[in-house]
C-alpha cells in the first residue's frame, strides 16, 4: 500500500503483481505511464477478466471492486506499436465491504452543540437551561464559522447554519422544510436528538451569502428519497404540519393574498451574514414621499374587474413633462394594502431611488389579480391580458396621469408568472411596452393541453417563450432577467426557473437583445426579490441606461 514499483515496458512482454483481497474490496491502482500508452487488466481468482483499462500518455488509475475471495493478478503490458519504456504502479486504496456499509459520518458539526454534548456527557448541570436561555436571547438557527483547519475549502465561502427545537415528550421527529430540498432528500433535512435532552438540532452547510426561508415540521410523515418527483400533494401534507420557528424572530409578512407561496401563512427569515444588502427596501428621514391612489379597473376584453394601485412619484404634475411608467404585476405583494406590509416594498424602492436620482420620476400601475383563478389564466402568455394592458390599461394611465408614449420610457414588471406576463406583454405589443423586467420568470411554462390553466403535458419541452422569439425579428426591447440558485428542477425534467431563464437569456443575446441578467444566492421567494426589484429599475432606467440601444442609428 502506497508504495511505487518500478516496471520497464518491452514489445510482447507483460508484467504482473499479485493481490490478495476479500469478496467485496475496492481496490484503487494509481499509475504513471510516463508518456507511453498501456494496458493495464486485472483478473480474478478464477483467470477471468475483472476489470481493465488503457492509460496514457498522462497518469491515471484503474479502480474495481473485487467479487470474490482469494489473489487477483493485476497485469501492465504496452498498447500495440508503442515503443519501449518505464512505469510505475501503486496501490492507493483498499475499503473493505463492511467499511463501506457503514453510514459515513456526518461532515459539518455545530461547535456550539459539540461543546453542550461534552458538557451533558460531563455530567455538568444546568447546561441545557443554560442553552436554552442563550438562544431565546440571542435566537436562532445558530451561524458559526466552518473550522478551517486542514485547508477546509468549505471554510471562506459558507458557514454552518444549525436549526434548533425544544422537544417534548410527544415530540418523535422534527424537519426542517426547506423547499425543494426537504421533499427530495428529507433524511439529510430531520433534526438529530441530543442524547436524552430535549435539544433537536440540524446542521447545514450554507453559502454565507444565502438568503432563503423554512419552516418546521413536528412529527413529520415518513418520507421516501426518491429520483421521481414527490407527488404532488407531499409538499403540501407537510406544509400543513408545519410552523414558522418560534426561536427566529425574523418571520416574512403573513398575508393570505400572496400569489405564489403555499398557503400563505409566513415563513422564517435567514440572511446570512455576507448576502448583498438590499438598501433601497428602508424607509429613510427626509425623503418624500409619493402619493397613492387605488382605481377600480373594468375590463371589456377580460371581462372581470381589479383594483389599480397608483404610485404617484413626489412632486407629480400633471403639467410637467411626461412621466416614465412602470407596470408592476400581483399588486398585493408589491404595494401596501389594506394596511398589511408588502413582499417587496415598492413603493419606498421608488421615493428611494428617485431621491437619489438614480431612476428618473415614475408613475407606477400596480395591477391586482382578477377573481378566482385569474392569475393563473391571465399571466401565463394570454394575449387578452396582453391586449388589455396595452388597449385599454396604458391608454387610460395616459388620461389620468400624464405618463409617456415613448415604449423606451415604459417598464413592465413581475415575479414568477408575472415575470412571464411582462415578457409576453413586451412581445406582443413592443410598440408600447420598450422594457421587461422578470424577477424568477416562469420560462419553464408551455400552452396547457385543455382549457384548464394547469393541464400541462408532462412531456412537453420547457422554453416556449424562447422559441417565440427565435422565430420573431428582432423587436425593440431591453430585458433585466434574474433567478436564484435555489430555483433548480430536482425531477430531471428540465423545468424549474433557472435553467429556463438561462436559456431565455443566451436566446436574446444570441438575437441582438440588450440583457441585463443576475443570479441570487437564495430561492423562489420575495426574500431576494424586493432587493432585485431596484436592481432591474437602475439597470433598465437609471440615467443613461439603454442610450446605445436607443439610437437608431447605432449598430447592433
Amino acid at each position: 500500500m502506497g508504495k511505487p514499483l518500478e516496471g520497464t515496458l518491452a514489445a510482447d512482454k507483460t508484467l504482473s503483481y499479485a493481490l490478495d483481497l476479500k469478496a467485496g474490496d475496492f481496490v484503487e491502482l494509481s499509475v504513471d505511464p510516463r508518456g507511453a500508452q498501456i494496458v493495464v487488466l486485472a483478473f480474478g481468482p478464477s483467470g477471468g477478466k475483472v476489470s481493465g483499462t488503457k492509460l496514457g500518455p498522462e497518469q491515471g488509475t484503474l479502480d474495481f471492486v473485487a467479487p470474490a475471495a482469494g489473489p487477483y493478478r493485476i497485469d501492465v503490458a504496452p498498447d500495440d506499436g508503442i515503443k519501449d519504456g518505464t512505469f510505475s504502479i501503486k496501490l492507493t486504496k483498499t475499503v473493505a465491504l463492511s467499511d463501506r456499509l457503514v453510514p459515513p459520518a456526518t461532515k459539518y458539526e455545530s461547535p456550539r452543540i459539540k461543546a453542550l454534548r461534552a458538557a451533558v456527557d460531563a455530567g455538568q448541570q444546568g447546561i441545557v437551561a443554560a442553552f436554552w436561555d442563550d438562544v431565546r436571547k440571542n435566537g436562532a438557527p445558530l451561524i458559526e464559522h466552518i473550522n478551517a483547519d486542514d485547508n477546509n475549502k468549505d471554510a471562506d465561502k459558507n458557514r454552518l447554519v444549525t436549526f434548533l427545537w425544544r422537544g417534548s415528550p410527544d415530540t418523535q421527529n422534527v424537519m426542517v422544510l426547506w423547499f425543494p430540498f426537504s421533499t427530495q432528500w428529507p433524511d439529510d433535512y430531520r433534526m438529530t436528538r441530543l442524547g436524552q435532552t430535549d435539544v433537536w438540532y440540524k446542521t447545514l452547510k450554507v453559502p454565507d451569502n444565502k438568503r432563503f426561508i423554512y419552516r418546521l415540521v413536528v412529527n413529520a410523515p415518513a418520507l421516501r428519497a426518491s429520483q421521481e418527483p414527490a407527488p404532488d400533494d407531499t409538499f403540501t401534507i407537510l406544509f400543513a404540519g408545519s410552523q414558522v420557528d418560534p426561536l427566529n424572530p425574523l418571520h416574512s409578512a403573513i398575508d393570505p393574498t400572496d400569489p405564489d407561496l403555499p398557503e400563505h401563512q409566513g415563513f422564517s427569515i435567514v440572511e446570512m451574514p455576507d448576502a448583498p444588502p438590499q438598501p433601497w427596501g428602508a424607509p429613510r428621514k427626509g425623503v418624500a414621499e409619493g402619493k397613492i391612489e387605488r382605481h377600480q379597473f373594468a375590463s371589456a376584453l377580460l371581462k372581470n374587474e381589479r383594483e389599480i394601485g397608483v404610485y404617484l412619484p413626489p412632486g407629480f404634475s400633471k403639467d410637467a413633462k411626461p412621466y416614465a411608467l412602470l407596470i408592476v404585476f400581483d399588486e398585493r405583494a408589491y404595494m401596501k394594502t389594506d394596511g398589511r406590509t408588502p413582499r417587496v416594498p415598492s413603493e419606498t424602492i421608488l421615493d428611494n431611488l428617485i431621491a437619489d436620482k438614480r431612476i428618473p420620476p415614475m408613475v407606477a400601475l400596480f395591477v391586482d389579480n382578477g377573481p378566482g383563478d385569474a392569475r393563473s389564466r391571465e399571466l401565463p402568455c394570454n394575449p387578452d391580458f396582453a391586449d388589455f394592458l396595452n388597449f385599454e390599461l396604458v391608454p387610460w394611465a395616459r388620461r389620468m396621469y400624464n405618463v409617456t408614449s415613448d415604449p423606451r420610457q415604459v417598464v413592465v414588471a413581475g415575479s414568477s408568472y408575472g415575470g412571464l406576463a411582462s415578457t409576453f406583454a413586451g412581445f406582443r405589443h413592443p410598440e408600447t411596452f420598450g422594457n421587461i423586467l422578470s424577477q424568477s420568470g416562469s420560462y419553464w411554462w408551455t400552452p396547457p393541453k385543455s382549457g384548464s390553466p394547469y393541464d400541462f403535458d408532462s412531456r412537453a419541452e420547457p422554453n416556449w417563450v424562447a422559441r417565440q422569439f427565435i422565430a420573431s425579428p428582432k423587436l425593440p426591447l431591453r430585458f433585466y432577467l434574474d433567478a436564484g440558485s435555489d430555483e433548480i428542477d430536482l425531477s430531471g425534467h428540465g423545468g424549474a426557473i433557472l435553467l429556463p431563464n438561462r436559456h431565455l437569456r443566451d436566446v436574446l443575446l444570441a438575437k441582438g437583445y440588450e440583457v441585463h441578467y443576475q443570479e441570487f444566492v437564495g430561492g423562489h421567494d420575495y426574500l431576494s426579490w424586493r432587493g432585485t426589484l431596484a436592481d432591474g429599475l437602475i439597470l433598465l432606467m437609471g440615467s443613461g441606461a439603454g442610450e446605445a440601444a436607443h439610437d437608431p442609428g447605432a449598430k447592433p
